[in-house]
């Protein structure tokens, strides 16, 4: 091979163009596999980029959905009823679940929308008593819109201690929601009382709620509907109330925000509430279908 070359000198060299072309040949190659790997590259950065802002959204959405931050006390550890909230609904994370979802329904019930501002809620604390309580849940405001419920011990010895911890729950949770401070010019009691007792039938504990006028409370001789003591037969006139003019319920929520007044229930209604009460509470006849007062 090197004697041919010797004896033919000015003969183009075929192997010299060949090599040249095998060597463009590997660098077309070669950046071609460059580019391929950046390519790769890129697509995986991608595929990680999405993949992060989708966890990212996920966690934020869960995080939103909270809207506050939640903390579980035992304070009766070494009490059977301790025992039981701690198997039952601490050590499985049931209590924060329940917490969220009650908490959820009210927000859905009293803040549909964006023009119904809704009540700064940054921490909430759901503390099982050390001692039996006057009610099954009692509910502490305190500063920087912090809240601590307190379930009585009693509710872990029922016997459907599920029904009973929901109920307590979402009856708690209602009340952290309301627009009510417990301050000296805040609603009446009676009227939280019952504003509580209708979230909580319509969440699905308690009768079931009368769609028309049940007649109040005649015998006590107290036809002011809304300011009767039994926080049921309030329920019942404000789903009365709801059913005569939607909203009402919202709107009577939006007006505890301010410095309370009786004519705001006249303002939620957008009619006396004694009006309504007459017809609520009247005795009524059925005659062709057709309900009439009885005068």
């Amino acid at each position: 091979m090197e004697d041919q070359y010797l004896f033919q000198p000015l003969v183009p060299i075929p192997t010299t163009t060949t090599t040249t072309s095998t060597s463009n040949s590997l660098n077309e190659i070669d950046g071609d596999n460059t580019k391929l790997s950046s390519s790769n590259s890129a697509i995986l950065l991608r595929l990680l980029s999405i993949l992060f802002i989708g966890i990212l959204s996920i966690w934020a959405d869960h995080e939103a959905s909270k809207g506050f931050r939640l903390s579980i006390l035992n304070d009766a550890k070494h009490s059977p009823a301790g025992r039981r909230f701690k198997l039952l609904y601490v050590s499985n994370d049931e209590a924060t679940r329940i917490v969220l979802n009650t908490s959820r329904f009210v927000e859905k019930l009293l803040y549909p929308d964006k023009n119904h501002p809704k009540k700064e809620v940054s921490h909430v604390t759901l503390r099982l008593a050390c001692r039996n309580l006057t009610h099954p849940v009692i509910v502490d405001p305190g500063e920087n819109h912090v809240f601590v419920m307190h379930i009585s011990p009693s509710v872990m010895k029922e016997s459907n201690v599920n029904y009973a911890m929901l109920s307590a729950v979402q009856r708690g949770m209602a009340r952290v929601w309301l627009w009510d401070d417990g301050g000296e010019h805040s609603a009446p009691p009676s009227l939280v009382d019952g504003m509580v007792e209708y979230i909580s039938i319509l969440a699905g504990f308690g009768r079931e709620l009368n769609p028309g006028g049940a007649g109040g409370s005649a015998e006590s001789g107290n036809y002011s509907c809304w300011k009767d003591k039994d926080p049921v037969a309030v329920a019942h006139f404000l789903h009365y109330c709801e059913g005569q003019k939607k909203g009402f319920i919202q709107r009577l929520n939006q007006g505890m925000r301010r410095r309370w007044h009786e004519w705001m229930v006249d303002d939620a209604l957008g009619l006396p509430v004694e009006q309504l009460c007459a017809s609520y509470n009247g005795p009524k006849k059925h005659q062709s279908g057709r309900a009439f007062m009885v005068r």
